[in-house]
């Protein structure tokens, strides 16, 4: 692939992932994603096949930046939240386009993400963790990421004046609700 046509392929994905985030796959518009792009919708359906493929491709780019801000490097689920929450604030059209793709693909959402990411998951951090008893298996891994992605991004999603000390009282909720899941060291 020529260095314009991987230009012409960034555009298109920067594009596509302000469109989703705004109007998720159903709402989406590649005539939109095309003009905002400046190429033409031919290009992208060569691209990606369909608009479902282009909009796996930007689901599976988010997955992989929110498993490189919080995949396996964190030591304990506490750490993980926090990584988690950062996250969220941080990179709220990513954390749109996720829930767009929970909303609209919900029965195979894990599994989309989860395919060509390199490093180890956030479902499987959080697996390990339990698999170590440092966190609690009365749910599952998926579940509680679940949990602990809705609870990060519950207020900022909602709030348009959302900031200061808000973030830092929030956070500490989303702390205080990971430590709730960390299992007692059994007593001999």
């Amino acid at each position: 692939m020529t260095t314009g046509s991987l230009r012409t392929k960034e555009v298109i994905l920067a594009a596509a992932r302000a469109e989703f985030a705004a109007h998720g796959m159903a709402g989406g518009r590649v005539d939109r994603i095309a003009k905002a792009a400046g190429a033409n919708v031919q290009r992208i359906y060569a691209y990606y096949g369909d608009k479902q493929g282009l909009f796996d491709t930007v689901v599976r780019g988010a997955a992989q930046s929110l498993s490189t801000a919080i995949g396996g490097r964190q030591p304990n689920i506490e750490a993980f939240a926090g990584a988690a929450f950062d996250y969220v604030v941080q990179n709220p059209g990513n954390t749109r386009i996720m829930t767009w793709a929970r909303l609209e693909r919900e029965n195979e959402f894990f599994e989309m993400i989860e395919i060509g990411l390199e490093e180890m998951t956030p479902i499987q951090a959080i697996a390990d963790l339990q698999s170590l008893g440092l966190v609690t298996s009365a749910w599952d891994a998926a579940t509680l990421l679940e949990a602990i992605i809705a609870l990060s991004e519950r207020w900022h999603s909602n709030s348009p004046t959302y900031g200061g000390g808000e973030v830092a009282q929030h956070r500490e909720l989303v702390l205080t609700f990971a430590r709730t899941l960390v299992t007692e060291p059994a007593t001999s």
